[in-house]
């Protein structure tokens, strides 16, 4: 089996997507719950988060500890089955990386009018839109978190707390952030929030990779975030 095997997957929306094989683990899965690396010029062990670099990719699972596997054990040269160079804090490049991704996606978020920053605009959003994800400050306060709960439970939205208030406002232009929300695109956004469309809906979306949301989400800008924080709370151990 090649590092770029892949085979027809049916998600939950019912369409086929490709499923990878991680070389550390053997487990195959989708591309939003893997990593793909590619080898650069020189033989160096580059991780292509965007999936645009060229070359025959090689996967590994998005867990901190199957890259340093991988590394550990030269599988990235078995893989490529060429002499390559793996630095050792390739993991911690990694997670780097997929912070910078993630807050990239939110500023893009802010600019399409996806996603309101501060609690009473988080509010306001919920009453009036779909919300498919909240973010917490991992620094947040007692209070924060209360209200992030409750939030969650109105919404039905997952809490994501992998960034600080300092990183999630940098992101977002202005100062400290505690509480965002991520709202769909298009046509979703009129609608309240909606219950799970499924029963397992939540745990189909755990284990093809990506944040599970509380309903279908469609937009392509929403599905990427969620997609990218479900590979970066992964890579934390559920973070």
């Amino acid at each position: 089996m090649t590092p770029e095997h892949t085979r027809s997957d049916s998600r939950a929306s019912g369409k086929k997507s490709p499923e990878r094989t991680c070389i550390a683990t053997g487990e195959t899965g989708t591309p939003a719950s893997l990593i793909r690396f590619a080898i650069g010029p020189e033989g160096e062990v580059v991780a292509d988060l965007e999936g645009k670099l060229p070359g025959r990719g090689i996967w590994v699972s998005a867990r901190r500890e199957a890259i340093e596997k991988a590394v550990a054990k030269g599988l990235f040269a078995r893989a490529a089955r060429r002499s390559v160079k793996a630095p050792a804090d390739l993991a911690d490049q990694v997670e780097a990386g997929l912070r910078r991704r993630v807050l990239a996606l939110l500023g893009l978020a802010r600019k399409a009018g996806q996603l309101m920053a501060g609690l009473a605009k988080v509010e306001d959003t919920a009453a009036k839109a779909h919300v498919v994800a909240l973010f917490l400050a991992s620094d947040a306060g007692a209070e924060g978190q209360r209200n992030a709960g409750a939030l969650s439970a109105r919404t039905n939205a997952p809490v994501v707390t992998a960034f600080s208030a300092e990183q999630l406002g940098l992101a977002l232009g202005r100062p400290n952030v505690v509480h965002a929300a991520l709202t769909a695109g298009g046509a979703a956004r009129k609608g309240p929030a909606r219950q799970m469309s499924q029963p397992g809906a939540q745990e189909r979306g755990n284990a093809e990779g990506g944040l599970a949301s509380g309903a279908p989400v469609r937009d392509k800008l929403s599905r990427l975030i969620l997609d990218e924080v479900g590979r970066l709370q992964g890579f934390l151990g559920g973070a």
